[in-house]
């Protein structure tokens, strides 16, 4: 549906100004509901905006359509009194939160933590579900069994809805518009600014459970940055249209004010001096908060619409699925094999893989070669488990020689022998698919069985590699690149920008996770007529194995 987010929050702007004719809330109770049937779904919408092809937005988006009845459930746990009914319709909106946190930990998960700006905003989806939690305290008339207040615990809540949800989210669409502003990287600045508005909250939260003099440091740190947000977003308004740029100058000096009572609070807290007070905070920082920066803020990053310059975790996944062993035989039993097409080698042409950073022509010849007459080849491998992995080879290789997969052995030299089988397209879903079974030459045992493929995204052409696995199944995404002289580089690695959709991903069922590994292959040519290659996989930046091949034609 079409600005289902604009139609709900206007529904919700109509519940909320009839309740309010209708019945007495506080402002506390005010602000709550404000977030809950407003802000709620006008964020969620620019979110996912413009992407139906990631399963956590997809998710986000489903759940956001349902927001109405479960906004008015938070309606009802706040302007009820305390107690068990107000307690329960609060385990309503808890669900909910709950729901947006699991979409957060997908997108975090299928991406990984970059890029920053997409980062802090399932920050804000995470978060909020803790603002749930607290939600339910406040409103089930729990904070009798915590050594706060009631009027601490509902403030709490409001916290880890405002400060942990709306503003991470709404410094990631500032982040999306500094990337496309700047047609590159949010830069290291933003990111220090990012990371500590996602800190801030629990950090606020120690600070007021701790109390002077630790609440005023944090707090004073924690306004600073925003301070530097404000500054931030004045600097850059004089490039946005007149609407929202006033919506933006407008929520930053309000900004500055609330948080210039925070100082003073904190501070006279610490100094004895009790003005403002909790009542005068609530008053006045809450309200310019919720119903001037909050709402301005939204409405100007929602009208500036700053798009995502990729799209993750959209590219196809193998549809080929087995359970326990694997092996080379896997491809024949399940019937996945194409016994009617012959191909020679891994790729069909490597030009097809052309882009702004990759170009073939510069490929030697007999690099070309191997990639697109594979079976000629055979390849002698030297493993290298670098230390402090060594002796989890041993185990690694127990498990993997059980699964008949990615089954390296410990360091040592192997031969390899294989071949490419063709793959029916229809029935793994992606395209121009062949398996490359490699073994144990003297053994005869499994070392890999991947299913080779490509996709296309942002005009770059990837490989796609799938390795079955007992309990789904692990996808490789490879970008092409040149080095200085005729080799050929393939890489896990995302550019400096962090786009594009390289890395190494785990599906489980239809749930896709980026792992922390990295793989870097470098081709070139070698002595004697010989192709040389490294492989080099990371678990994160650390290198664990160093796999050396040598690449030589077959005789026969």
């Amino acid at each position: 549906m079409k600005k289902s987010g604009v139609l709900l929050s206007s529904a919700g702007s109509v519940i909320l100004i009839l309740w309010l004719i209708l019945f007495d809330m506080s402002i506390i109770d005010t602000a709550l509901s404000f977030c809950f049937l407003i802000l709620v779904p006008l964020l969620l919408e620019e979110v996912v905006r413009c992407n139906k092809n990631n399963r956590a937005e997809r998710w986000i988006s489903n759940v956001m359509v349902t927001s109405l009845p479960f906004a008015g459930a938070g309606l009802l746990s706040v302007a009820l009194p305390p107690g068990r009914e107000a307690g329960g319709w609060a385990l309503v909106w808890l669900f909910f939160t709950v729901l947006l946190a699991v979409g957060g930990i997908m997108r975090l998960a299928g991406r990984g933590w970059l890029p920053v700006q997409e980062t802090v905003i399932d920050i804000g989806l995470i978060y909020i579900a803790v603002g749930g939690v607290w939600l339910v305290l406040s409103s089930g008339g729990m904070g009798r069994f915590l050594p706060y207040s009631d009027t601490i615990v509902q403030l709490t809540a409001i916290h880890f809805h405002y400060a942990a949800f709306v503003l991470p989210i709404l410094t990631g669409l500032f982040g999306r518009w500094l990337v496309s502003y700047k047609n590159g990287a949010a830069g290291t600045p933003y990111t220090v600014l990012a990371g500590a508005i996602s800190l801030g909250p629990v950090f606020i939260a120690i600070g007021l459970d701790q109390g002077p003099p630790l609440e005023a440091i944090l707090v004073a740190a924690y306004v600073g940055f925003l301070l530097w947000l404000a500054l931030w977003w004045l600097w850059c308004s004089a490039e946005f249209p007149i609407g929202a740029k006033i919506a933006v100058r407008l929520s930053s000096f309000l900004l500055l004010i609330t948080m210039g009572l925070s100082v003073l609070y904190s501070f006279g807290l610490m100094g004895g001096n009790y003005w403002p007070g909790i009542g005068d905070m609530v008053r006045w920082h809450g309200i310019l908060n919720a119903f001037g920066f909050s709402l301005f803020s939204v409405l100007a990053w929602r009208s500036l619409q700053p798009g995502r310059n990729h799209i993750y975790t959209s590219f196809p996944v193998s549809n080929l699925r087995t359970r326990g062993y694997i092996g080379n035989e896997v491809i024949f039993k399940k019937g996945w094999a194409a016994g009617h097409l012959y191909e020679a080698g891994l790729l069909n042409d490597l030009y097809a893989y052309r882009s702004n950073d990759f170009a073939p022509e510069q490929v030697s010849s007999r690099i070309q070669n191997f990639y697109e007459n594979t079976n000629r080849y055979s390849l002698t491998a030297e493993v290298e488990w670098k230390n402090g992995f060594r002796r989890l080879s041993k185990w690694i290789r127990k498990w993997t020689r059980k699964m008949g997969q990615i089954n390296l052995p410990p360091s040592g030299s192997i031969v390899m022998e294989g071949e490419i089988v063709s793959i029916q397209d229809e029935e793994d879903g992606r395209e121009g698919v062949r398996a490359w079974l490699r073994r144990d030459a003297e053994t005869e045992e499994p070392i890999f069985t991947a299913l080779y493929s490509s996709h296309i995204q942002s005009e770059v052409r990837y490989m796609n590699i799938a390795l079955p696995l007992p309990f789904g199944i692990m996808t490789g995404v490879l970008r092409l690149t040149n080095d200085s002289e005729e080799g050929l580089i393939i890489t896990s690695e995302r550019k400096s920008n962090n786009t594009g959709d390289e890395g190494i991903y785990l599906t489980l069922g239809k749930w896709t996770m980026c792992l922390p590994l990295r793989e870097c292959f470098y081709v070139r040519e070698g002595a004697d007529e010989k192709l040389e290659a490294t492989h080099v996989i990371k678990w994160f930046t650390i290198p664990f194995i160093h796999i050396n091949y040598k690449i030589s034609m077959r005789e026969h």
